[in-house]
């Protein structure tokens, strides 16, 4: 079978990445960003940078997003194209996919995945960073003795990302470890990384530590089913548990057989995001880094997995191949599908309640907010729109101490809720607001946002 020229090559990544950003633009131009997407921006826009440190430990994550947002700010982005960070930064990573030796029918399907093309490029939140970060590892990772620093600072960049990132950052530091304690420190491959390993461990440490949150955080973390959001992210929704389990049973056979030849290494840095999200937290959307963390090491163990001893394998390490294809199929369409389900349907409600308010919020209206969904209509104001805005901050604090849901006065003009709050019935005209929080193939966080205004004003 004869190869595509070099030249023809960068013709076809040339396709690829206009149709990419094409569709990336179409989408977040018809995105209407939620509560988190708001949240950050929120408290970029109101802080400086110490502010910035300060309110991001209620957060349970790290400040690089809001710095992010903050420069964008600075550079003059207005509310409306927030989608341009998430987007720069995935065809950032579509890019540097183009770079490593993975498959070129890899390299045509990957960036049209759902995470990649959608859930990471649309919506505005730090998981955008991922793709890139971990393709960066891809390019580095059978260089990085040759490269330790670069390669450190790729981990570092990854752990950066939320607490998911230092998990997987420290799974392929775990690995090198045992390396080093296995030859006493004297190989000299490991004697040239030991100085930026243990610089970016130390870093990472003292970095998750000052981004604890204080002992008066009021966030608390719900556990939801991890066999149901892992089937999810790798295949498409599926609601029954049988069907999940067998599923994922029948990826993580898979997977073993892909990785027989480092099969030790693979479980070192595979196992413990998944013991992290089955013990402490994970939502659908943070499934993006269980996809890109199989996608990547499949890429980095690609030629040790097509190494066959026996006949058997050559026929197995096909349907392997076939079966990597359809799913990957699977994750384009799911990711075309959301990309035409966020045109159809508004992803969140807040700009069009934004457009309700205007009149009112210029007339001097008392306008209330309760619960944090609310948040996501106060990027569209310049001025603080609600009247409890707690400590004059229009972002959600998570402290036991902020009055987040206190009421500006018994029966405000206007509040703009996700609850039914019953007192209000009968002094009320309610006005109700659909979300259509897309994920894969249903719709996610369908409490609708309701508008109570008062029947005098």
């Amino acid at each position: 079978m004869n190869k595509i020229k070099p030249n023809k090559t960068w013709i076809i990544y040339g396709i690829v990445f206009a149709a990419f950003m094409c569709i990336g633009i179409f989408a977040g131009l018809h995105h209407e960003a939620w509560a988190d997407e708001a949240q950050s921006w929120l408290i970029a826009r109101d802080n400086d940078l110490i502010g910035i440190f300060k309110a991001v430990k209620y957060e349970g994550t790290l400040p690089t997003w809001h710095l992010i947002n903050k420069a964008f700010q600075l550079a003059g982005l207005d509310y409306d194209h927030i989608f341009v960070i998430p987007l720069i930064f995935s065809a950032i990573g579509v890019i540097l996919l183009f770079l490593t030796d993975a498959p070129l029918l890899a390299k045509i399907m990957l960036p049209f995945s759902f995470f990649v093309v959608y859930q990471n490029s649309v919506v505005a939140r730090q998981y955008s960073l991922v793709f890139p970060a971990m393709m960066l590892i891809v390019i580095l990772y059978k260089k990085r003795f040759e490269v330790p620093v670069r390669y450190h600072l790729a981990l570092f960049l990854l752990a950066i990302t939320s607490s998911y990132g230092v998990v997987i950052a420290c799974s392929f530091m775990l690995w090198d470890f045992i390396g080093m304690v296995r030859t006493r420190f004297n190989d000299p491959l490991y004697k040239k990384t030991i100085i930026p390993f243990f610089a970016t461990g130390l870093v990472i440490v003292v970095m998750s530590y000052l981004s604890l949150p204080p002992d008066d955080c009021s966030m608390s973390l719900t556990q939801f089913p991890f066999a149901k959001n892992a089937a999810n992210a790798l295949l498409f929704n599926i609601d029954n548990v049988y069907i999940q389990y067998g599923f994922l049973a029948f990826v993580l056979l898979l997977l073993c057989y892909y990785f027989r030849h480092n099969l030790v290494r693979f479980l070192v840095i595979f196992a413990p995001l998944i013991i992290f999200m089955n013990i402490v937290y994970q939502r659908e959307w943070h499934m993006t880094y269980l996809f890109c963390l199989v996608v990547s090491l499949m890429l980095i163990f690609r030629d040790e997995a097509k190494n066959t001893k026996h006949k058997s394998e050559k026929g197995l390490n096909i349907a392997a191949d076939c079966i990597a294809v359809a799913l990957l199929a699977v994750q384009c369409v799911t990711g075309f599908y959301s990309v035409y389900y966020d045109y159809r349907y508004s992803y969140s409600p807040s700009k069009e309640i934004a457009e309700f308010l205007t009149p009112y919020h210029k007339a001097g209206a008392v306008i209330d907010r309760w619960g944090f969904s609310s948040v996501s209509v106060s990027p569209y104001f310049e001025d603080n729109l609600y009247s409890n805005d707690p400590y004059g901050k229009t972002y959600f604090i998570w402290s036991y101490s902020a009055p987040n849901d206190e009421l500006s006065e018994e029966y405000p003009d206007i509040v703009v809720t996700d609850e039914y709050i019953e007192r209000f019935g009968s002094e009320y005209d309610i006005h109700v607001y659909n979300a259509h929080m897309i994920f894969k193939l249903e719709e996610v966080e369908m409490e609708p946002y309701i508008v109570y205004v008062k029947k005098q004003i």
